[in-house]
């Protein structure tokens, strides 16, 4: 089974890294379909948070999720940046 993980807590951890492996690749701020890609993202986060809005640990997980999306942005404009000022 899951051990002692209960049957919600193994749902929302699925459901996170779904969510996650949807969106792991977020454009780089720049991109002209940035805002639509975030939007659908937001769209779809709050949609999952919705869900799950008696269960914290969804929140919690989402947040971490969004965060690290956004590192990974902010990571691809700086490399779309540089090789825009090398040019």
């Amino acid at each position: 089974m899951h051990g002692n993980v209960t049957e919600e807590e193994w749902q929302i951890f699925k459901e996170a890294y779904q969510y996650f492996s949807n969106h792991c690749l977020p454009p780089a701020n720049q991109d002209e379909n940035a805002v639509e890609w975030w939007t659908e993202s937001a769209q779809a986060l709050g949609a999952l948070d919705l869900k799950w809005k008696d269960y914290p640990l969804m929140r919690c997980l989402l947040l971490g999720i969004y965060e690290y999306m956004e590192c990974k942005a902010k990571e691809k404009t700086k490399e779309v940046a540089e090789f825009v000022q090398e040019s």
